[in-house]
């Protein structure tokens, strides 16, 4: 039983730690991350396609966009959905294509991250 008590102590005394663990980034790192489209605090359109996201989770909330573009390309960061190439205009919202790649997959994308 002692033994028992001592054990949750420990659990709880390490879980309470005020030590950050190292995976835990640190909020200026956030404005350095790695994107060729994406960043942080990026809100999306009125569907959420460009919602800045890391994982699919990250799109839960947009129901319209439910898709992380690292599906397709690791290195852009935004929620998304499919579309139909050729489809209505406003399949992917403001500010936003619909653009295929090779093996016509199609996807929304946001306009700034289309170039000029």
């Amino acid at each position: 039983m002692i033994f028992r008590t001592t054990i949750i102590g420990i659990v709880f005394c390490i879980a309470c730690s005020s030590t950050k663990s190292p995976s835990t980034p640190d909020a200026h790192t956030a404005d350095a991350f790695p994107s060729t489209c994406g960043h942080p605090g990026d809100p999306g359109n009125e569907l959420g396609i460009g919602k800045f996201c890391t994982s699919f989770g990250d799109c839960s909330t947009t129901q319209a966009a439910p898709l992380c573009s690292i599906i397709g390309d690791s290195t852009t960061h935004f929620c998304t959905k499919t579309c139909t190439s050729g489809g209505s205009a406003d399949q992917c919202g403001t500010a936003t294509m619909c653009v295929c790649n090779g093996s016509n997959q199609c996807g929304c994308t946001p306009n700034v991250c289309l170039g000029p």
